[in-house]
């Protein structure tokens, strides 16, 4: 698994992510976020369009990020999902609690 960071406009912190999410690799993901989050950076937008797969593990991390997001002010979004990693995420339930956009741009309105 591959992940970047960078910051874009108005302070919103861009993660993308690439490869498979599972239990290994998850602590990258994990990382990158505690470190955006720890920057004071609650606004984190995850671009999954190359992710080809996630585990709990990867669920995990993206949902303690949302809670440490939500705190600050903040919130997780992710964008970019294929069909299969949505299904994980519906399949979990947290597409109740997360929001999950089609494109970049859904994913930032009214942000």
């Amino acid at each position: 698994m591959k992940v970047s960071t960078s910051v874009e406009e108005e302070g919103i912190a861009l993660l993308e992510v690439e490869g498979e999410v599972n239990a290994y690799t998850a602590r990258d993901l994990d990382r990158a976020l505690n470190e955006l989050l720890a920057q004071g950076h609650s606004r984190v937008l995850l671009d999954a369009s190359k992710v080809v797969f996630i585990t709990s593990a990867g669920l995990r991390a993206i949902t303690f990020a949302q809670r440490e997001a939500q705190q600050q002010g903040g919130e997780v979004r992710l964008f970019g999902l294929s069909d299969l990693v949505r299904r994980v995420f519906e399949m979990a339930g947290l597409d109740e609690v997360l929001h999950l956009s089609d494109t970049r741009q859904e994913a930032m309105v009214d942000w």
